[in-house]
């Protein structure tokens, strides 16, 4: 049985989007993979920290969610703070203004209605704050490989590629069969909140509490990619 992960997901947008909002604080480039709003909060706040420093305040939001009758992927945003006002960075949206002062920014039942307000058809799970703790940079940071015809790797390689500059990260390859044909595949592996996070493009990504703290631990791996593709093989780092 598959589990459910956290990826990009099309909605319907809240008449708030169309009104005048205030200009965006700052420029952000973003990765622009498949099922990213994960990755893309993580590379956000990476990015964060980049530009205004190791103290500046930045948090990762996240929740489950449930559309009508139906349960759907969740979705992973960034929180922060800047110049005393709060900001909210969401993949399909780009920067939102948090109408709320700076000493609620901890509270995330303050700060998650005004940004779950964005997708009125969704009925927010479990909102919660993730923040990383300091890591060292990947000391072989895998390569991008933009000009791959496989889009699996593509992607994973660009997120490998970018989060290696602030945690270690492997960048593996698998395969599994989907339909009774055999798929290769890539995965961007990551530690993030303590937890080991897994990055397809098909998927998003998925975090794991895992026994080892490893991002080199293949047999770990391979146990958390056959929970994502049951019956995944073949796993190597590349």
């Amino acid at each position: 049985m598959r589990i459910g992960s956290l990826g990009l997901y099309a909605l319907l947008i809240s008449p708030l989007a169309a009104a005048e909002k205030p200009a965006a604080p700052f420029k952000h480039e973003r990765l622009n993979v498949a099922n990213g709003c994960f990755v893309e909060s993580v590379y956000f706040y990476d990015r964060f920290h980049e530009r205004f420093g190791a103290d500046a305040w930045v948090r990762l939001l996240q929740w489950g969610a449930k559309e009508e009758d139906e349960v759907v992927a969740g979705h992973a945003v960034a929180v922060l703070e800047l110049k005393g006002k709060l900001w909210a960075w969401d993949i399909n949206h780009g920067f939102l203004a948090l109408d709320l002062p700076v000493a609620q920014r901890e509270m995330v039942e303050k700060v998650s209605p005004l940004v779950i307000a964005r997708y009125p058809r969704i009925t927010a799970r479990y909102p919660l704050y993730r923040h990383d703790f300091s890591q060292s940079a990947e000391p072989a940071p895998p390569h991008e490989q933009p000009m791959s015809e496989n889009r699996a790797l593509r992607d994973a390689s660009r997120v490998a590629a970018k989060l290696a500059a602030h945690r270690p990260v492997n960048l593996v390859q698998f395969s599994y069969v989907n339909g009774g044909e055999t798929t290769v595949s890539a995965a961007a592996v990551f530690l993030f909140h303590g937890r080991l996070c897994v990055y397809t493009a098909d998927t998003g990504t998925v975090p794991f509490r895992a026994r080892q703290l490893s991002v080199k631990n293949l047999r770990q791996l391979q146990e958390c990619l056959r929970r994502i593709h049951p019956g995944a093989f073949a796993l190597k780092s590349l």
